[in-house]
């Protein structure tokens, strides 16, 4: 289902199911509007574990306005960690590794929602190994935080879409206690003083003026599975 929390509309559309006789099969999401066709799409990837770590994905993609699947050939990136894809100008970002114990294997996977073409951002390099990354997106710069010790997270953003010397380091988080959960950004300010974040199931702000961390109370219960996401508001929303 698609809906504009802004106007109530929803679109209720079939899903793209496979028939797995791998034995396993990692799926992962991407939603975003393309503008040179006045389409909303949703991309889902089929992802089946191979020899060596590697990974047979399969895209299908779903046009609101034509109201079909279709699928996406050419796709052969490594594992593919983020769920749910980052939407940024136009395309959709997963970061995707090859190798969990390389600092080297990480990079950024996109998906050209107009042009349906494949093509590969890389990351700001560490020499720590066992490094995790997450994306998201924050007043329309790509966002990637770095998970690379227990309590050590660095906060870096894209200043210029598509140039690689253009990413910036804002913040270095020291976490009050080892994790358990990576973190993924949320939204972060222009000078990076103030950082909202996801940390497991919880909603948290970092102040990198006194380096500390404020709980934000949003909901009770058990939602470990729940993932967070900023948007911005729409009272268009064709098709839907």
């Amino acid at each position: 289902m698609l809906f504009n929390p802004c106007t109530g509309n929803f679109n209720v559309f079939p899903d793209s199911m496979l028939k797995d006789n791998s034995g396993g099969c990692y799926v992962r999401y991407g939603f975003g509007y393309d503008s040179c066709n006045e389409d909303y799409k949703v991309v889902k990837i089929f992802s089946f574990p191979q020899a060596e770590g590697r990974y047979e994905n399969m895209v299908k993609v779903y046009s609101l306005k034509a109201k079909s699947w279709s699928t996406v050939e050419g796709f052969n990136s490594g594992n593919i960690n983020g769920k749910l894809g980052v939407f940024v100008n136009g395309a959709l970002h997963w970061e995707a590794c090859y190798n969990y114990c390389s600092s080297d294997s990480w990079e950024i996977v996109t998906l050209d929602l107009a042009a349906g073409q494949y093509g590969k951002i890389a990351l700001p390099r560490y020499e720590d190994e066992g490094i995790y990354w997450t994306l998201d997106v924050s007043r329309g710069y790509l966002l990637a935080c770095c998970n690379y010790e227990p309590k050590k997270a660095d906060m870096w953003v894209m200043k210029e879409y598509g140039v690689e010397k253009s990413w910036t380091k804002l913040v270095t988080m020291s976490l009050p206690v080892d994790r358990r959960d990576y973190i993924l950004p949320l939204f972060v300010t222009e000078n990076g003083d103030e950082v909202l974040l996801q940390l497991g199931a919880e909603l948290m702000q970092y102040s990198s003026r006194n380096a500390s961390f404020k709980r934000l109370d949003f909901m009770s219960g058990d939602f470990r599975q729940v993932q967070m996401a900023s948007y911005f508001e729409s009272l268009a929303s064709p098709h839907i």
